[in-house]
């Protein structure tokens, strides 16, 4: 089985929400603990390889539609060093649609951000300290009131050969809160720094709904999953699967 290195070594302070992507392992899909023969599988398909301001990065997931994607071509940045101190803030964002559905009536909007700072101090002997915090959101919403966010905030701090990172991720749809985490290639969870297939989302009895990475990814909504909460549901792993790009 292919291995990458951890977390120390795939991870940059120009942009720490790359560790949602640097980190992750190229392999064939796996499924999740707990989601076999229990689930509905979307499976993602018609999607480009590539990403970029001339790229089409509409996809089919299952009888959806991800589309209408923009501004994932802007960003901004600024920058700043006082008394040997330099900050860096970076800004990014686009919105997308997720249509059609089993109904063909289906229409979410979604609306995502990301932001960083990193902050590197330059102490005794050459030696520096860097800190840094990224958020990365996706609001989606429908015409009838319903609603989902998908939030990711990673910590990062390194001082001379030594470092530790952190990672946080939820998804709550209509104010019930799901807790995210990364599986392996048993499909079972592992820690923020440690190679990766996918994303599971777990709630208080179990297993809800998870993303494969592989390309061109697959999501599965468990059994689990209230009904009326699944369109929501995978209009926010839509947007993980967009801010990612494809692996």
């Amino acid at each position: 089985m292919p291995m990458i290195n951890k977390t120390s070594n795939c991870l940059g302070l120009a942009a720490l929400l790359t560790l949602l992507a640097a980190c992750a392992t190229q392999h064939a899909l796996v499924t999740p603990e707990g989601f076999a023969g229990q689930s509905q599988i979307l499976p993602a398909s018609n999607r480009s390889r590539a990403t970029g301001l001339l790229v089409d990065e509409s996809f089919n997931l299952g009888p959806y539609r991800v589309t209408g994607i923009e501004g994932k071509s802007g960003s901004s940045a600024n920058s700043k060093e006082i008394n040997g101190v330099k900050t860096e803030n970076k800004r990014s964002g686009f919105s997308f649609r997720l249509l059609g559905g089993p109904s063909g009536l289906t229409e979410w909007a979604g609306r995502c951000e990301s932001r960083s700072q990193d902050v590197s101090t330059k102490l005794a002997y050459g030696i520096s300290q860097q800190q840094g915090r990224g958020l990365f959101s996706c609001v989606c919403s429908s015409k009838d009131q319903h609603e989902a966010t998908l939030s990711i905030a990673s910590d990062r701090s390194w001082q001379g050969l030594s470092g530790s990172s952190s990672l946080s991720l939820s998804i709550a749809v209509d104010g019930q809160t799901y807790r995210v985490a990364r599986y392996d290639g048993n499909g079972q969870t592992v820690p923020a720094d440690e190679p990766f297939y996918g994303y599971r989302v777990d709630g208080g009895n179990g297993a809800v709904a998870a993303l494969g990475l592989a390309y061109p990814g697959t999501v599965w909504l468990h059994e689990r999953l209230p009904a009326p909460q699944r369109e929501a549901m995978t209009c926010a792993i839509a947007g993980l699967m967009l801010h990612r790009g494809p692996q």
